[in-house]
C-alpha cells in the first residue's frame, strides 16, 4: 500500500517561493501573537518582565513583514 507523504517543510509540489512565504506568514502570526499577549493586561500582571522582549519582537515582525512584501510585490 503506498501513502502520500509530505516532508517537514511542506508541500513540495508548491515552488519554493511559495512554501517561503508560506513559513514567513507563520512567523508572522506567531509574531503578532506574541505582541498581542505581551500587551493582555491578563498577562501582564503575572510575567510583566516579558515586555524587555517586545523591541526585538517587533523588529522581527517588521522585517519579516518587508520580506513577504518584497516577494509578493
Amino acid at each position: 500500500m503506498f501513502t502520500e507523504t509530505s516532508d517537514a517543510f511542506g508541500d513540495v509540489k508548491m515552488p519554493l517561493q511559495e512554501r517561503v512565504v508560506d513559513k514567513l506568514a507563520d512567523m508572522l502570526f506567531a509574531s503578532d501573537m506574541i505582541l498581542d499577549m505581551l500587551h493582555d493586561e491578563r498577562s501582564f500582571k503575572y510575567a510583566g518582565h516579558l515586555t524587555s522582549v517586545e523591541p526585538s519582537v517587533r523588529r522581527v515582525y517588521d522585517q519579516i513583514n518587508e520580506l513577504m512584501k518584497q516577494l509578493t510585490d
